[in-house]
């Protein structure tokens, strides 16, 4: 679709439905866009709703070639959109005329040494230095500041440890390791700063680890009380490992309770400070593919949780790569901490082949729990984000 009325220029027009029948207040949806022409570097975007008219910037936030000579731009549009509606949007390039966007996103630090805030968190990616002087690198989540209760700070007492442990693993003979000792990353992108997303994509390898390519990316939204992250772990070469970890939080003694979704759809709570229930759930843990699980304080009334948006172990050919003892494992750390990570190798050694490749993504989340029904707020966001509208163009 093209088209002209003074300076704008109609680029496309798009289609969204909303067919699982789930309110949606908002959401962001990503749209392909033709490439501008050089004359046009400076135009800015703009969504027409053609049910009520109402105008909205689009981010551009990317740009990719996906034929000869075809190139694409990536923009982020937020929507709402109500159960079983559709909706239809124009997509047109106008001049830039200075037109601000109300937004609570803000990112504020140099490079990767950052701190990405909205109006429900301030997420800390900024560099550690640790003990004998062991340097964390910068652009991995250090602590997560809880705006809507009080500046509440997850965080490890320890000032050299980061909350976001993952993915991480170990070998016989090696110190463990973390992502968040990618110090050096060899392939580093950041969006564009926009008024409503944010992302930070490193890659490389650690020292002793050379064999193990390693791939993660946050992706922060205005207005909404969850980030993601997304990892890829493939291996390059044949190793051996003794520990394979991804989608750990840990954090200090701030939460009393846990609650998880077991795999037939009944929620599970227990005291994170009763022997019995870290006794219990190393005797019947919970499972590798939980669909969510969360972290709250039954008095203050705080949660911070994970939901498993994407699973997928399988290596570069579609086979399964090698695991051992799978599950999720809820345990007790330092300074009466607790935390969950999910593990792909638990303890044996195991052999891990060329091309083996263990992928993940999932959102991290801060919300008010309901005192009769904790796990409400969690549920709303997972039917939501596991069911995304669909975006058809239209020509």
């Amino acid at each position: 679709m093209s088209g002209r009325q003074g300076d704008e220029i109609a680029l496309l027009k798009i289609e969204v439905e909303e067919n699982k029948g789930l309110e949606r207040s908002l959401e962001y949806i990503i749209i392909n866009l033709p490439r501008l022409k050089p004359s046009q570097k400076d135009y800015q975007l703009f969504a027409y709703s053609s049910n009520n008219k109402v105008k909205t910037p689009v981010q551009i936030v990317g740009s990719k070639l996906s034929t000869k000579d075809n190139h694409e731009i990536h923009g982020v549009l937020p929507i709402s959109i109500r159960g079983n509606e559709t909706k239809e949007y124009v997509i047109k390039a106008e001049p830039n005329k200075g037109v601000k966007t109300d937004t609570d996103l803000a990112v504020k630090g140099n490079h990767l040494d950052l701190i990405v805030e909205n109006k429900y968190y301030a997420a800390s990616l900024k560099e550690y230095i640790g003990h004998k002087h062991q340097k964390f690198g910068s652009g991995h989540l250090g602590s997560l500041t809880l705006k809507e209760f009080d500046n509440v700070v997850l965080a490890r007492k320890n000032p050299s440890l980061k909350i976001h442990w993952a993915p991480n693993f170990s070998k016989e003979n090696l110190d463990y390791k973390t992502m968040a000792h990618l110090n050096s990353p060899d392939s580093i992108f950041v969006s564009t700063k926009g008024p409503f997303y944010f992302s930070l994509f490193r890659s490389g390898y650690i020292k002793g680890y050379e064999k193990i390519l390693l791939k993660g990316k946050y992706k922060f939204y205005s207005g909404l009380p969850y980030f993601t992250f997304e990892s890829e772990i493939t291996f390059t070469k044949d190793d051996s490992l003794n520990l394979l970890r991804n989608d750990e939080m840990t954090i200090d003694s701030l939460f009393t309770h846990l609650a998880f979704l077991k795999a037939r759809g009944n929620t599970i709570h227990l005291p994170l400070y009763d022997e019995n229930s870290i006794a219990c759930l190393d005797k019947n843990p919970i499972s590798d593919d939980s669909p969510w699980l969360f972290f709250y304080n039954k008095y203050k009334s705080f949660a911070f949780g994970t939901i498993r948006l994407l699973y997928d172990n399988k290596n570069i050919h579609g086979d399964y790569s090698p695991t051992d003892n799978r599950h999720t494992k809820i345990t007790a750390s330092t300074n009466n901490g607790r935390y969950w990570n999910r593990r792909l190798i638990d303890s044996a050694n195991t052999f891990v082949p060329k091309g083996s490749k263990y992928t993940e993504k999932n959102a991290y989340i801060i919300f008010k729990i309901d005192k009769k029904d904790p796990e409400k707020r969690i549920k709303y966001f997972y039917e939501r984000l596991k069911n995304p509208v669909i975006v058809r163009y239209i020509q």
